[in-house]
């Protein structure tokens, strides 16, 4: 058990991997949201305000252009966040 403790092995290199790969995914996905890149977070605050209006007539705040545009950004620092642990696992080996 000593052995662990002292940190005699890195971190594997499949979990920086995995961190890294998921990290520029959400930096990609999160960035196109909230910039509305090609018009994703319109389209589809619109797909989903048109879904709820066929069963209920009411509108969602999810269904609103702005509230994807900050998940967007919200998933964009996790991505950062995810990018900053890979490199700081990586300087750990």
């Amino acid at each position: 058990m000593h052995h662990l403790a002292a940190g005699t092995h890195g971190p594997s290199p499949v979990i920086i991997a995995l961190f890294a790969l998921g990290g520029l995914a959400a930096v990609w996905c999160g960035g196109s949201w909230a910039f509305n890149v090609r018009g994703i977070a319109v389209r589809r605050a619109a797909n989903i305000r048109d879904r709820h209006q066929l069963r209920s007539g009411s509108v969602l705040m999810g269904a609103q252009p702005w509230y994807h545009r900050m998940l967007g950004a919200f998933l964009t620092v996790a991505g950062l966040v995810l990018l900053t642990a890979a490199y700081a696992l990586w300087h750990l080996n």
